[in-house]
C-alpha cells in the first residue's frame, strides 16, 4: 500500500459575489499566516497523535490527529484566526502587508508609537476570547472580552490572566456580540469576532 495523503479540490463556482470569498484560503495566505506565528517566540508546531488502535478497528492504514491543546500554552487552535485578523488589521493601519511585519517588528517602539494604543473587542464563551487576549497582550496593545451569561468563571480568569479587560455579562452571546461592536464603534476600536 502506498502511503500518501490523497485530497480534492472544492470546486465552487465562483458567482458575481464571489470574486473575493476565497481569498483568505490562497496558499499565499496561508504561508503569511505561518509565517507571523512562527515569528512568536513562544511557537512550536503541535503534534500529530498517531490513532493506530482506531485505524485498526475501521480497517485504515492509519488515523492522526493535530494535538492542537500545545498551541502557544492555550490548550486550543482558536487563537490561530484571532491572531491572524489582529496582525492583518495592524499592517493594514501602517499600511504594510503583515508578510513585512513580524513578532519583533510589531512589538517595536517604533510600531508602537506609529500606531498607539488599540482595543480590540470580542465576545465570547472561551477559547477566542482568550485567542484575543492572549494575542493583544503579546503585541503590547489592549482587548475587553465578554461572556454571555452562564460563562465559566475559569475561563472568565484565564482570560483576564491574559491582560484582557474581561467580564460575564448578563445576556446571551448574540447581545454579548453586539455590546463588543458597539462598544468597539463607540471608543473607535476593533472587533475581532469568531462569527460569521
Amino acid at each position: 500500500m502506498e502511503n500518501k495523503i490523497k485530497y480534492a479540490f472544492n470546486e465552487i463556482e465562483k458567482g458575481d459575489n464571489c470574486e473575493s470569498c476565497l481569498n483568505i484560503l490562497t496558499k499565499d495566505e496561508v504561508v503569511k499566516a505561518k509565517n507571523f506565528h512562527s515569528s512568536f517566540p513562544q511557537y512550536k508546531e503541535t503534534p500529530l497523535a498517531k490513532l493506530d488502535n482506531v485505524a485498526k478497528s475501521i480497517g485504515l492504514g492509519g488515523i492522526f490527529v493535530k494535538d492542537e491543546s500545545y498551541r502557544f500554552g492555550l490548550n486550543a487552535f482558536k487563537v490561530l484566526g484571532g491572531s491572524f485578523a489582529m496582525a492583518k488589521y495592524l499592517a493594514s493601519r501602517l499600511g504594510d502587508d503583515i508578510s513585512n511585519l513580524g513578532y519583533e517588528k510589531l512589538i517595536s517602539e517604533d510600531i508602537k508609537k506609529k500606531l498607539g494604543d488599540v482595543t480590540f473587542y470580542t465576545a465570547t464563551d472561551g477559547n477566542h476570547g482568550r485567542g484575543v487576549a492572549w494575542t493583544a497582550n503579546k503585541l503590547n496593545q489592549k482587548s475587553v472580552v465578554y461572556m454571555p451569561f452562564g460563562s465559566s468563571v475559569t475561563r472568565l480568569e484565564n482570560i483576564k490572566k491574559e491582560g484582557a479587560e474581561a467580564s460575564i455579562t448578563d445576556m446571551n452571546y448574540d447581545d454579548a456580540v453586539r455590546l463588543a461592536a458597539k462598544n468597539a464603534k463607540e471608543t473607535n476600536g476593533v472587533v475581532v469576532q469568531d462569527t460569521a
